[in-house]
């Protein structure tokens, strides 16, 4: 009897988040962000903007590179080929590109929140969410801001995008065990060689993650050279694989 009486208590739980939610979408339905129409799903974008969404289709196995239209799935760029990252593997679901460069800059230089909500939710529901760590202990790992940084904009966005990946995944964020402890200057306008230097000692591990595979979350991978060296870090700390999981991937011309 008490066993049923918590079943009970459950459903009755469900039931009323099932009409509370009800009841907000009802009051405040969503829109989308791109052109005001009623949004779709429960997000904030309605399926004419989604469609118009620069995919990234076809990208390098590795790295998540965009490449040519029609090469194998399997493909590996020649910059990996030559020299492959740290990190085992990248996903990025965007190619940065119009108008996914317009909601991320939104987001970061016009503290638009709810655009992190919209941007989190796509991520968490992309495809490749499934080829990950199947059968293992996954943490997912936001990309760490200095703590100047961090109080001059308020947030993190990374942080605010691996939100809705880790209620989908389950797989619990660390945001103590990694520390970024070297103040560099921005990325931008930087070249690959520049950007590898600036980043340079930039990541410290202050305690061992206990899980093995680590999800780096990022909002733009542009050369790699951040989450390279945060993977470069974290492999001599012991832990054994890497996945980057970006939204957007620039292209070398960038």
């Amino acid at each position: 009897m008490p066993r049923q009486g918590v079943f009970e208590k459950m459903d009755i739980q469900r039931f009323f988040y099932s009409v509370v939610h009800s009841g907000v979408q009802l009051l405040f339905p969503t829109r989308c962000l791109m052109c005001g129409r009623s949004g779709q799903g429960g997000a904030d974008l309605c399926e004419y903007c989604h469609q118009q969404l620069p995919f990234n289709q076809t990208a390098c196995s590795h790295c998540a590179l965009p490449l040519p239209p029609g090469t194998s799935d399997n493909a590996v760029c020649g910059r990996c080929q030559k020299k492959p990252p740290y990190y085992n593997e990248a996903f990025s679901l965007f190619s940065y590109e119009q108008p996914v460069i317009w909601l991320i800059q939104q987001l970061k230089f016009n503290e638009k929140l709810v655009h992190a909500r919209l941007l989190g939710q796509l991520l968490a529901a992309s495809a490749c969410i499934e080829h990950i760590g199947a059968g293992e202990e996954v943490c997912i790992l936001p990309v760490p801001l200095y703590k100047k940084r961090l109080r001059q904009r308020g947030f993190n966005q990374s942080i605010e995008l691996a939100r809705a990946l880790s209620k989908k995944t389950g797989w619990p964020m660390d945001l103590q065990r990694v520390v970024r402890i070297r103040d560099t200057s921005a990325q931008t306008g930087l070249d690959a060689k520049a950007r590898r230097k600036n980043i340079r000692g930039a990541f410290a591990v202050v305690e061992p993650l206990p899980q093995k595979h680590v999800v780096i979350v990022d909002d733009v991978v542009t050369t790699g050279s951040t989450a390279n060296e945060l993977s470069r870090v974290l492999k001599k700390s012991g832990v054994k694989k890497i996945t980057v999981l970006s939204l957007a991937r620039a292209p070398l011309n960038r």
